[in-house]
């Protein structure tokens, strides 16, 4: 039987869609919520046509935005959201 020498798996990086977040600039001073507060966001991400309806955490806001953030990918990402787009979300006690 021939020798075969083990490798690690090869796995190429996956491809990270940025998302479009609202102008910082035009959302001013962000108000930090004390904790997290379940929302929904809808959100554009580069390279993606539709608009996505994310369940996020809302971290902090202002008067015109909200500071998100998503795991949507896998991996942890923080968006600044127009507030016209963050609706409330209850979380389901059975699951907690």
């Amino acid at each position: 039987m021939a020798e075969h020498q083990w490798s690690p798996p090869e796995h190429q990086d996956v491809t990270l869609h940025q998302p479009v977040g609202f102008d910082p600039a035009l959302a001013g001073a962000l108000t930090p919520i004390g904790a997290p507060q379940p929302v929904w966001a809808d959100i554009n991400f580069t390279n993606i046509p539709n608009v996505l309806h994310l369940k996020c955490f809302a971290i902090a806001s202002s008067e015109v935005a909200v500071l998100v953030q998503t795991s949507w990918q896998g991996r942890l990402q923080e968006v600044l959201v127009d507030r016209d787009y963050v609706f409330r979300r209850a979380l389901d006690p059975h699951t907690r």
